[in-house]
């Protein structure tokens, strides 16, 4: 679990990953050396509105002028990553489909999914 979101940050493109809970709050943004500016951001974003939004939705792609989201949902919450226009959407995916299966293991909130993602993988 140690290099779960390591893996997933090392992929040439991907810029950060999000996670936040289905009631919106954030529970963990980290971004590729390259992008920790953008990491101060992260926490004014008004994430309950979007989790309210994807609620139905199980696999997200938005594309913008110079990026995109990719974003996955498990009952845990949302994965969000933020990717290039030139990153391996295939590759996000399979390294996502590695990371869900954990967090859906992890009972949401009480802040606990975030105290384990601290400790076991940073």
């Amino acid at each position: 679990m140690k290099t779960i979101l390591k893996d997933l940050l090392g992929i040439d493109g991907v810029k950060g990953v999000v996670i936040f809970s289905p009631e919106g709050k954030l529970v963990l943004s980290r971004f590729s050396d390259n992008y920790r500016a953008e990491e101060s951001y992260i926490e004014n974003v008004s994430w309950d509105t979007l989790a309210v939004e994807l609620r139905d939705i199980a696999e997200a792609e938005f594309v913008f002028e110079r990026d995109r989201f990719y974003i996955r949902k498990s009952h845990s919450g949302f994965l969000l990553v933020i990717l290039d226009d030139f990153a391996p959407v295939s590759m996000v995916r399979l390294n996502c489909e590695i990371v869900l299966p954990t967090l859906d293991r992890m009972k949401p909130g009480g802040g606990r999914l975030s105290q384990i993602l601290r400790k076991k993988i940073f």
